[in-house]
C-alpha cells in the first residue's frame, strides 16, 4: 500500500466539502438572516455606546479615547457585545450540525461504496482501506467519520498527525483502523488540479486576512479622527 500525502488528502477533502456546504446554504438561509439582523442590532447598540463613552471623555476635557482601557467593564457595552457573540455562536452551532450531518451522508455513503472513496478522493487517486488493505465496511467507515470529531475539537491536531507519520494516518484513521492510500494506477505526483485548488484556497485566505485587516485599520483611523479637536 502506498500512503497518501497530507496535502493531497487535504485537497481531496476540501473539494468534497464544497458539496455539503453548498447544499447547506438554502437550509441555513433563514438562520443566517436572523443572525445578521441580530448582529446589526447589537452592533448599532455597541457603536452608540462607544460614541457616548467618547463624548463623556471629551466632556471632561480629555481625549475621546482616554478611557479606552476601562471601556471593557462598561455594562451597556459588554451587554451589546456579548449579545452579538451569542447570536454568532448560536448560528455557528446550528450551521455546524447541519453541515456535519450532510458531510456524514456524503463521506460515509461514498467511502463505504465499491469506490472506497468520496468523489474528491477518487479524483485525487485515493482510496480508504482497512489496515490489512481490505475494503472497510459501512460500520468502520461511519466510525472513521465520527472519529474525526476529536481532531476538530483539538484544533486539527489529529488531522495534522497525518503529515508527520510515515504511514500518513490521521487520528481518525488510527481510531478506526483505516488507511488512506493511493489507488491502483494513481501517480505518485499530486494531480495538477489539486495544486491549483490549494493555491486558490491560499489566495482566498490571504485576501480575507487583508480585507479584515483593512477594516480594523479604517476603524482605528475613524476612532483617532473622532478624538481630534
Amino acid at each position: 500500500m502506498r500512503p497518501a500525502g497530507f496535502l493531497r488528502r487535504y485537497a481531496a477533502y476540501s473539494l468534497d466539502l464544497v458539496v455539503p456546504v453548498a447544499v447547506s446554504v438554502p437550509l441555513l438561509w433563514r438562520t443566517g438572516q436572523k443572525m445578521m439582523a441580530r448582529t446589526w442590532q447589537h452592533m448599532a447598540e455597541a457603536e452608540l455606546r462607544l460614541y457616548d463613552l467618547m463624548a463623556l471623555s471629551e466632556s471632561r476635557g480629555a481625549h475621546a479615547l482616554a478611557d479606552l482601557p476601562g471601556w471593557s467593564s462598561d455594562p451597556a457595552l459588554r451587554k451589546a457585545l456579548l449579545a452579538m457573540v451569542a447570536a454568532w455562536l448560536e448560528a455557528i452551532g446550528i450551521a455546524a450540525l447541519v453541515i456535519a450531518a450532510l458531510a456524514a451522508l456524503w463521506f460515509i455513503a461514498f467511502e463505504a461504496s465499491p469506490w472506497q472513496a468520496s468523489p474528491g478522493k477518487r479524483l485525487a487517486g485515493l482510496r480508504v482501506v482497512r489496515r490489512d488493505g481490505g475494503r472497510p465496511g459501512p460500520g468502520r467507515v461511519a466510525l472513521r467519520f465520527g472519529a474525526g470529531a476529536p481532531s476538530w475539537l483539538l484544533l486539527h491536531v489529529g488531522h495534522a498527525i497525518a503529515a508527520i507519520r510515515r504511514d500518513g494516518r490521521a487520528l481518525h484513521d488510527l481510531l478506526a483502523g483505516t488507511h488512506v492510500v493511493l489507488a491502483p494506477g494513481a501517480t505518485t505526483a499530486m494531480p495538477r488540479w489539486a495544486r491549483y485548488w490549494l493555491w486558490l484556497q491560499a489566495l482566498a485566505v490571504a485576501a480575507l486576512v487583508m480585507a479584515v485587516g483593512s477594516q480594523y485599520v479604517l476603524l482605528a483611523i475613524e476612532a483617532w479622527k473622532a478624538g481630534q479637536p
